[in-house]
C-alpha cells in the first residue's frame, strides 16, 4: 500500500516539542518531495505564526535578563493564546513527535517518534495509540511494546550545516585529538560531572597534540575549573559556537564524544558521521540504532563504562592515554573507521534517508495489516 500523504503536526511555543521533532520532518519532508507525495505541517494550538517569532525572543533576549519575571510573565501570555493543544491522539507529550501517514485506498498509520533521552517510554497513552513507535534511544536490554521500533538520534542543528560537514572528510588532519565536552551528564545535570573531568585528566596525559576544552555549566564551576586548568585543559562557561565546534572536530584524528544525558547516544554523534569523523566513545552505546554503531567498525571505546556507577573504574582512566597513543599509530584503522561512518551517515542518517527508512516502516506495516 503506497503513501500518499504525510501530516506532522506542530508546536511553535513549546521549548522541547519542534526542536527535537526538527531532524525528522525534514527527513519525512525531503522524502516526500523526492517521491512526489504530500507533506503538511499542522500547528496543534492557535497562533503558530505570532508565537514562533515570540519563542525566539524570549529564549534569544529575555531569559537572559536577571531573575525569571519576564519569562514566566510571557510564558502565561503565550499558554493563554496558544490555547488547548488539538493533538490527533488527544494526548501530548512535549518529547514526543505525532505524525498521520495516510494512503490513497484511505488507509492511516498513526506514528510517534519519541527523542527522549532516556530508555523509558514517557508516554503510555501515546505508545497505545500509535501504530508505529520510533524511539531513538531504545535499549535492547529493556522489553518494550511490538509496536516500538529504533531510529537514529538526529540532530536538528546540523541540517544547515551538512554541506559543510561532509567537506571536513577530505580535510587534511593537523590535530591528534579532540575532546569538547559539557561537563554534566547522568541521571541528573550533577551525577556525570566526576565522570567527564576524570575523563579529560586522562585525555590530557596522553603524548600527542589536542585540543581540550570543558564547558562547564552544571556544579561547582569554579572549582572544576581549578581542577582542569591544572591538568592543561581549557574552560570555559560560555557554549562553543557550532561553526568552532565542527572546524576544530574535522581538523582532528580523533574525535572523542561521551555518551549523553542518560547514556544516550548524543545529538553530536550525527554530525561526526557526517564529517566523517573517526569517533572514540567514552564507552560502548547502550542503546541501539535501526543498524547498531559496531566497536573498531564506527568507533572506538575508552572503556570507561558508567552503567553501575556515575564513575567508571579507576584503572579505565588509567589507560586512556595509552589506548589513545596506540590509536593514533594506527593509520590504516583510523582511515577505515573515518570512511565506515561518512558512508554510515550516507545511509542511514541523513536526514531523507531517515525519512525514506521511516516511510518504508509505515508501508510494511500497512502491507502487513490489509493482509490480515
Amino acid at each position: 500500500m503506497e503513501v500518499q500523504t504525510v501530516s506532522a503536526f506542530t508546536r511553535p511555543y513549546d521549548y522541547w516539542y519542534d526542536r527535537y521533532q526538527l531532524f525528522y520532518r525534514e527527513g519525512l519532508r525531503s522524502q516526500c518531495a523526492a517521491s512526489g507525495l504530500v507533506f503538511d505541517e499542522t500547528p496543534i494550538t492557535r497562533l503558530p505564526r505570532l508565537l514562533r517569532p515570540v519563542r525566539h525572543v524570549r529564549d534569544r533576549y529575555l531569559s537572559r535578563l536577571p531573575g525569571k519575571q519576564a519569562t514566566s510573565f510571557l510564558d502565561r501570555v503565550a499558554h493563554t493564546l496558544e490555547g488547548p493543544a488539538r493533538t490527533p491522539s488527544s494526548f501530548f507529550h512535549s518529547i514526543v513527535g505525532q505524525y498521520l501517514v495516510r494512503t490513497a485506498g484511505g488507509a492511516t498509520c498513526r506514528v510517534c517518534v519519541d527523542a527522549a533521552d532516556y530508555p523509558d517510554l514517557p508516554c503510555d497513552e501515546l505508545v497505545s495509540w500509535s501504530d508505529l513507535y520510533f524511539k531513538a534511544n531504545l535499549w535492547p536490554s529493556r522489553t518494550y511494546p511490538s509496536n516500538v521500533l529504533p531510529i537514529v538520534n538526529g540532530d536538528g542543528l546540523i541540517l544547515n550545516r551538512i554541506p559543510v560537514l561532509r567537506s571536513y572528510r577530505a580535510q587534511p588532519k593537523e590535530c591528534d585529538v579532540c575532546f569538547i565536552v559539557r561537563v554534566w551528564g547522568g541521571r541528573d545535570e550533577l551525577e556525570g560531572i566526576e565522570h567527564n573531568l576524570r575523563l579529560l585528566e586522562a585525555v590530557s596525559r596522553a603524548r600527542c597534540s589536542k585540543v581540550l576544552i570543558a564547558y562547564l555549566v552544571a556544579g561547582d564551576v569554579e572549582a572544576e575549573s581549578r581542577r582542569l586548568r591544572s591538568a592543561g585543559v581549557t574552560c570555559t562557561t560560555r557554549s562553543i559556537r557550532p561553526r568552532t565546534l565542527w572546524r576544530l572536530m574535522g581538523n582532528s584524528r580523533l574525535n572523542i564524544i561521551r555518551l549523553g544525558m542518560h547514556n544516550c547516544i548524543p545529538w553530536r554523534m550525527a554530525g561526526a558521521l557526517a564529517m566523517g569523523a573517526c569517533v572514540v566513545l567514552d564507552q560502548p552505546p547502550i542503546s541501539s540504532w535501526p543498524e547498531p554503531l559496531r566497536e573498531d567498525v564506527n568507533f572506538l571505546s575508552l572503556g570507561a563504562e558508567t552503567v553501575e556507577s556515575p564513575v567508571a573504574d579507576s584503572g579505565c582512566y588509567a589507560d586512556i592515554p595509552a589506548k589513545i597513543e596506540e590509536w593514533l599509530s594506527e593509520h590504516e584503522k583510523l582511515e577505515r573507521i573515518m570512511s565506515n561512518n561518512g558512508d554510515y551517515y550516507d545511509r542511514l542518517v541523513q536526514p531523507q534517508r531517515v525519512g525514506e527508512s521511516t516511510l518504508a516502516s509505515v508501508e510494511h506495516y500497512l502491507s502487513r495489516s490489509s493482509r490480515r
